[in-house]
């Protein structure tokens, strides 16, 4: 299964034709309906013409089984302005219906149509219990810089799937083998001496359809496949380099930035304008930052096959929208029409598994701007909404940046957050009216736990927002009553976010004779998070590190006393850690718990005890205080 350039989203379609992708959408194989019997695709590299001087060649036949009932089979496959897509051909029950034809037509991402990204899709019957259809699709690529991986497991179960490449000597590549352990994966190489070509053949047997499961690395970790390194080519008319070192990578990437086109006078007025007033550089770096952030929509024209080339910056301020390198061509121009040190840099984020030091199109899938100030590097990524200034998602910290320094490059790394960044903090004191706990609450956000609440409140209309973010704090629950709601400005986020209301649970507060019953946590964070670990066959990655303290003050009743308090919860391992402790001081129970996940990537091998700890989390939320008469 070719996928050029590791496509840098896992994608749901929903045209007249398709409502999922078969070649991208990563799906669950629970579904035994149709299995795939074979496939065979073949990748032959020519010369080509003038413009294109090399090409890949694609054939593929892939069969398709009906195993259970009637159905139809979504094909698509995406292709751009560096492929062509020449011939589709659909079988049923071994004749060809010439009936079923392809529909081509752009990608569109809500409305908005990216020119580089198109779709091919049909609708493959498979009539009956037993039966077979067949898809055959020949392609062409037009460049070896976007021929990057081919991915041997599928959407469905596959029985056999051939890869073969053909590789005349005078194209110079490297075929890395990934993930192959535990695999039923056989090599051949064979040479042909008449057309003095490399013949390699892989032939897999048996695998398992790509699992969809939420939270989990992604695929370049996990699944078996061919990573195509497209050195150079030694044609007759000369040699062509294509990525035979990172410097290569970066001349290529240089080059499309030099083509651009930044009108400066655009940047130098609307900086100047969104700086106006302002004096200190700190001030305007972060007004310019957090501008683009808040003004600019993201649209992820990145997941275009060939999007590589990023917009001009003032398309991006004219249209208001754009992807990860428009956002980064915007955001580095207006702090550079303003004098400072501003680069524009390439990414992989978390969900790839390589870095720069294999040279390929499939390294990266972000871009994001360097700021250089004071003896100081700052990653400013504007797609990141509500993070603020030199805090940055979890997605890239630690990963190796590619930053921009004219004819040469600088590898250099994000740094790495510790789980403090995104703090959450909670502070309820209260005291029992009757059934109910009322009294004042505090609670905290920063950095990535901020930027989650405000997307969720954002995400409403501003008429509403006032009760979205009521409904979120209150979790959902309707006996949890708040009023009197005071909230920092939720349209700044370079500090903490701070919410401070008054608050009457009710119905939390239970009697039988001479004694009362109450819990003093409300929220219970992960409880419910046990894995399935007969159905889970990933890893689990949380989206980011947490850090959550929660402090309850509960004022005892005049003429009560406090019964035995729960046992304190102590856990505390290599990636994670949970706190719980209930204390006796001054006429009050002090409740006080914290929640500290360290490292976001949590093993198949920690999920037996990881689910030991959540019960024991789970078990200790459901302790309750017990208060007497005295």
């Amino acid at each position: 299964m070719f996928m050029p350039g590791l496509p840098r989203y896992l994608c749901v379609l929903s045209t007249v034709l398709v409502c999922f992708t078969v070649k991208l959408a990563a799906q669950s194989n629970s579904d035994k309906n149709i299995t795939i019997t074979s496939q065979q695709e073949s990748f032959h590299f020519e010369t080509g013409n003038k413009e294109t001087p090399v090409v890949i060649r694609q054939s593929s036949a892939t069969t398709y089984k009906c195993n259970l009932f009637r159905t139809t089979v979504p094909v698509v496959e995406f292709y751009d302005d560096k492929s062509t897509i020449e011939d589709v051909r659909a079988y049923v029950n071994g004749s060809r219906n010439k009936a079923i034809k392809p529909v081509f037509q752009n990608y569109a991402v809500d409305g908005i149509f990216y020119s580089d990204a198109r779709i091919c899709g049909l609708e493959l019957p498979l009539e009956k219990k037993g039966t077979e259809s067949v898809v055959e699709l020949d392609k062409t690529t037009l460049d070896p810089r976007y021929f990057t991986t081919i991915y041997l497991p599928g959407s469905y179960d596959i029985s056999r799937h051939e890869v073969q490449l053909i590789v005349p000597r005078w194209m110079k590549l490297e075929i890395k083998e990934m993930n192959f352990a535990g695999y039923n994966i056989q090599k051949t190489v064979e040479y042909n001496g008449k057309r003095d070509e490399d013949i390699y053949t892989y032939t897999a047997s048996d695998l398992a359809g790509r699992a969809s499961e939420k939270m989990a690395p992604g695929p370049s970790y996990v699944y078996p496949h061919l990573l195509i390194l497209c050195k150079y080519a030694d044609l007759k008319s000369g040699r062509i380099n294509y990525f035979n070192t990172t410097a290569d990578l970066y001349a290529w990437y240089r080059s499309l930035v030099l083509q651009i086109g930044n009108d400066e006078t655009i940047l130098k007025a609307k900086a100047t304008e969104i700086t106006k007033g302002l004096n200190s550089d700190t001030a305007k770096i972060n007004a310019i930052f957090y501008w683009v952030q808040d003004n600019i929509r993201y649209i992820a024209f990145e997941d275009g096959i060939a999007g590589f080339k990023p917009q001009k910056a003032q398309q991006v301020l004219q249209y208001k929208y754009g992807d990860c390198k428009g956002m980064a061509n915007l955001t580095s121009g207006l702090l550079k029409s303003l004098g400072y040190d501003a680069r524009l840099c390439w990414i992989g984020t978390d969900h790839i598994a390589y870095d720069y030091s294999t040279p390929s199109l499939s390294v990266d899938n972000h871009m994001i701007c360097a700021l250089n100030y004071k003896g100081k590097r700052y990653f400013l990524d504007a797609t990141e909404t509500y993070i603020g200034l030199d805090q940055y998602a979890q997605r890239i910290q630690g990963r190796q940046v590619l930053i921009e320094d004219g004819d040469k490059f600088i590898l250099d790394k994000v740094p790495t957050r510790n789980p403090d960044q995104n703090s959450s903090f909670e502070k309820r004191n209260l005291r029992i009216d009757g059934t109910a706990l009322t009294g004042k609450v505090q609670q905290q956000w920063d950095g990535e736990s901020r930027e989650f609440l405000l997307s969720q409140v954002h995400g409403t209309r501003k008429e509403k927002l006032q009760d979205a973010l009521v409904q979120y704090l209150a979790d959902g629950n309707p006996g949890y009553k708040i009023t009197a709601v005071k909230t920092s400005d939720l349209a700044t986020w370079d500090k903490q976010l701070d919410i401070q209301y008054e608050l009457q649970h009710q119905e939390s507060v239970t009697g039988f004779g001479d004694d009362l019953y109450t819990e003093l946590d409300f929220r219970k964070e992960l409880a419910g998070l046990v894995i399935d670990t007969s159905k889970r066959t990933q890893d689990m990655l949380f989206r980011y590190k947490h850090h959550i303290v929660s402090e309850t003050s509960l004022e005892l009743p005049t003429g009560y006393k406090a019964g035995s308090l729960p046992e304190d919860l102590k856990i505390e391992r290599l990636g994670y850690s949970f706190n719980i402790s209930y204390k006796l001081s001054n006429g009050k129970i002090n409740y006080h718990k914290e929640l500290t996940i360290r490292n976001p990537w949590l093993a198949k091998a920690s999920f037996t005890q990881w689910n030991e700890d959540i019960r024991a989390l789970e078990n200790a939320y459901r302790q309750q205080i017990t208060l007497t008469k005295k």
